[in-house]
């Protein structure tokens, strides 16, 4: 899917226009992004980066991917 957005934060809002309630499950309250949730710009972690405010350009693949954790012994 293509979305227009200046930065990471405003690639979500766009999507959140498309998809309601997507927002909710990738954000919290605050705005700030979930913590068992991870937002990659092409491959770097936005964490990492400027998070929310990470600078998008055309051509750049944002992808939400839940944390996975747990196991057995």
């Amino acid at each position: 899917m293509t979305v227009d957005g200046a930065t990471v934060g405003e690639v979500l809002q766009a999507l959140e226009s498309t998809h309601p309630g997507l927002a909710g499950q990738v954000l919290t309250a605050d705005g700030s992004l979930h913590r068992f949730v991870n937002v990659y710009l092409n491959d770097d972690d936005v964490r990492y980066l400027e998070r929310l405010d990470t600078k998008v350009s055309d051509g750049d693949v944002v992808s939400i991917l839940p944390a996975v954790a747990g196991g057995a012994s």
